[in-house]
């Protein structure tokens, strides 16, 4: 699977868990089980829940 897939799918099942839960209702564990990846992705790709939001937004 490629890095842009896996990026993709994280930031669009980040929005639909923000989007239903908020941020503080929102686990990463959540996030990365509705992406089909692992936390060191996330992290990888964006540092901290915070950033996650922020890339989120920043696509809206």
């Amino acid at each position: 699977m490629s890095t842009p897939d896996t990026k993709q799918r994280i930031l669009d099942a980040a929005e639909r868990r923000f989007a239903a839960e908020g941020f503080d209702g929102t686990s990463m564990r959540a996030v990365t089980a509705e992406a089909d990846v692992n936390l060191a992705a996330v992290n990888y790709h964006f540092g901290s829940k915070a950033a996650l939001l922020e890339a989120v937004v920043g696509r809206i």
